[in-house]
């Protein structure tokens, strides 16, 4: 008659290599998670850039005597010193509507794995044109 202990060791070998394919499965989907949350981070990152460069490009085409393209400069070197070699990717336009000046910024967040795609961001600003209180 066979013991019980040898019956169970067999078990616990068929246990002991599902338990790396358990690791390899939980290991694979925690760098995704790792990853996509990394992705979105950077995603915010860029989005505040691109609001501080709308809000500083309106801003600025809106003080007097200053012209829209004022404002577009300064939006893009905001975008350029926030965002580096990414910042190309992002367009910067700018127009008056009667007495507020708008500009707005889009573009692509820098992605970090090439697989995961590019999010896209877009800010908007206005501000009042100084220019059109003026008799």
């Amino acid at each position: 008659m066979r013991s019980t202990s040898c019956a169970g060791s067999a078990d616990r070998r068929k246990e002991h290599g599902a338990t790396i394919v358990e690791f390899l499965g939980v290991s694979v989907l925690t760098v995704a998670c790792v990853l996509s949350v990394a992705q979105l981070a950077v995603w915010v990152w860029a989005r505040d850039v691109a609001v501080t460069a709308a809000h500083e490009g309106a801003r600025t085409a809106a003080e007097s005597g200053r012209p829209l393209d004022d404002g577009i400069g300064r939006a893009r070197a905001l975008l350029r010193d926030g965002l580096g070699e990414s910042a190309a990717r992002f367009v910067v336009e700018a127009a008056q509507e009667g007495d507020v000046v708008a500009v707005r910024a889009h573009g692509r967040a820098p992605a970090l794995v090439p697989f995961l795609p590019a999010l896209a961001v877009e800010a908007r600003a206005t501000a009042a044109d100084e220019d059109a209180g003026l008799p």
